[in-house]
């Protein structure tokens, strides 16, 4: 249960820190830079999103254990 919030923290900061960077990227007309940084920020959100649907599946397997 820790992990799982300490990789979701890990990962809300990676979005924020890829949001940054996109923007960064954008203002300095770096088109390398944005296209890494749109694809950190798919990646992140893949990675949440997942981590949370294994996480409600791991509560109703724990609620349907008792």
């Amino acid at each position: 249960m820790k992990k799982q919030i300490a990789l979701n923290v890990f990962y809300t900061l990676g979005i924020i820190a890829s949001f940054l960077g996109l923007k960064w990227g954008y203002e300095q007309h770096n088109y390398w830079a944005l296209g890494l940084f749109v694809v950190t920020i798919l990646l992140f959100l893949y990675l949440k999103v997942k981590l949370t649907r294994d996480f409600r599946q791991s509560l109703k397997d724990k609620a349907n254990q008792h």
